[in-house]
């Protein structure tokens, strides 16, 4: 939360269900293209954000509207809004997280292990970093060729006309794919 607030600046809108007002201020919001804040909220959104949440426009001459509850009110493109909860693995239903895009924050002490060690690798030895990274791009790499090779292997079986063990485009492809995947291994 506090991250938004920073990268927003002070021209952020907050507005928290517990407060009576939040529906207005959503709407300030939607109206005049400010960013809308709207914190602790639980597994279960407001139905009324329904239309908001899925970007259901209605056009109004040259502008464009939105209804939020029983109001319909102006929609401005510069409008952005953000939801928080205070919950630690929160589980929404397929509706709501089709709606909007669900960013964890929680720190794991895993990653947190792997980051240190590497600024630490980085600064005392940077040639090792560099190779790790290298090795990480390779590895990277050959598995989106493995993919492409599959792709056009499975592509090659459905449209080949001889018989198979005759096709040296296909065995030659299953020959790449072979030595790719031994390489990546």
């Amino acid at each position: 939360m506090n991250w938004i607030k920073k990268t927003e600046g002070d021209q952020i809108i907050i507005a928290d269900q517990k407060d009576a007002n939040f529906m207005k201020k959503i709407e300030q919001g939607v109206i005049h293209g400010k960013k809308v804040l709207f914190c602790d909220v639980g597994e279960e959104l407001d139905p009324v954000l329904d239309n908001l949440l899925n970007k259901s426009l209605i056009q109004v001459g040259r502008n464009f509207a939105v209804k939020i509850g029983d109001k319909e009110v102006e929609y401005n493109p510069k409008f952005k809004l953000y939801i928080t909860t205070r919950l630690s693995n929160p589980h929404y239903t397929p509706e709501v997280s089709t709606k909007v895009t669900v960013v964890n924050f929680t720190v794991k002490e895993s990653g947190l292990e792997e980051q240190c060690l590497g600024i630490v690798i980085k600064a005392e030895q940077p040639a090792l970093e560099n190779t790790k990274n290298d090795v990480i791009t390779k590895i990277a790499t050959n598995k989106a060729t493995i993919l492409e090779l599959e792709d056009t292997i499975l592509r090659m079986l459905s449209e080949s006309k001889v018989n198979l063990l005759e096709d040296v485009a296909l065995i030659n492809t299953l020959q790449s794919s072979k030595e790719t995947s031994d390489e990546v291994k």
